[in-house]
């Protein structure tokens, strides 16, 4: 009986760090021939993925993101959402994967759930992928504004809106290039979800309220979303969809402190801001005015087809 054929450790080592896969020339590159590929197919020791790849281990989609890089070729860069996920941007995985190869390059072609982009990207990391700035230029272009907001909140310190914005005014054209500039500018100035930017964008601007002072914290007790401080008016937002027990007697707990300081807390949900802008714009310019804001609400595009 002809003995089953092992993999060189060292083919093995880089099958780990690729997810369990190898295309044919790093097999080949490891002294495996087409003959020991086929019998290893045949005895189940490896399994063909696409055109080219072989699996060692069960499927998953890191598996799929580095089938499609050993597609790609030598300079394919994983991009998009894809690299949104792997950068820790976004929290979901992208059934799509866009792959980046370069200017000349000729993938293997085969259908799955990938995207070759015939453009240039530079790459880091295992496996390759798009760096932060870099992938929300690109994953941005087909994002609702929540999930651009969403995004670049999630990135934090870890880029400045400043390099954001100078790579994207290097860019001769950009879909979202308006929205980017607005959310980066909310954020720059404290907002720190989608919620926040959301609330800055549809409710202050939109209707003509005074900018609150974001992530201040006015009692010593905790940071709070937002205060119009000439007014003793806290704002606080809140995107979770059911906010009960703990962390509610917390939130009580806190608009009490805050009430003995002499400020007023409004609070609004997700669905409030996201659905109703111009009712939380009236309801807080309401209380505004009871504490002297000379202004007036300004009615956006909403409230006068509403």
């Amino acid at each position: 009986m002809i003995p089953r054929v092992k993999l060189p450790d060292a083919a093995r080592c880089l099958a780990r760090r690729q997810a369990g896969v190898l295309s044919i020339e790093q097999l080949r590159g490891h002294g495996v021939t087409n003959g020991v590929v086929y019998r290893m197919m045949n005895d189940g020791l490896l399994r063909r993925v696409a055109r080219g790849v072989y699996a060692l281990e069960a499927d998953s989609w890191l598996q799929t993101v580095w089938v499609t890089v050993l597609m790609g070729g030598s300079a394919a860069v994983i991009g998009g959402r894809a690299a949104a996920y792997l950068n820790d941007l976004v929290s979901t995985q992208p059934d799509e994967i866009d792959c980046y190869v370069g200017l000349n390059a000729r993938p293997r072609v085969a259908a799955g759930p990938w995207r070759f982009v015939r453009a240039h990207r530079l790459g880091r990391g295992e496996p390759p992928r798009t760096t932060n700035i870099q992938t929300i230029l690109d994953a941005s272009k087909d994002m609702t504004d929540d999930e651009i907001a969403a995004m670049i909140a999630q990135a934090g310190r870890r880029v400045r809106a400043r390099d954001i914005l100078a790579q994207l005014e290097a860019l001769e054209r950009h879909p979202r290039r308006q929205v980017l500039q607005e959310v980066l500018g909310d954020i720059s100035q404290g907002a720190q979800s989608a919620l926040e930017v959301r609330y800055a964008r549809h409710v202050e601007r939109a209707h003509g309220l005074p900018p609150m002072v974001r992530q201040a914290n006015v009692t010593g007790y905790a940071r709070l979303d937002g205060i119009y401080s000439q007014y003793g008016v806290i704002v606080e937002l809140d995107g979770r969809r059911y906010h009960a027990g703990i962390a509610a007697r917390g939130d009580a707990d806190r608009d009490n402190r805050h009430l003995l300081a002499g400020l007023v807390t409004m609070r609004f949900t997700w669905h409030q801001v996201a659905d109703y802008p111009c009712d939380v714009a009236r309801q807080v310019g309401a209380v505004l005015k009871q504490a002297g804001w000379a202004g007036s609400i300004t009615p956006c595009r909403r409230c006068r087809v509403t």
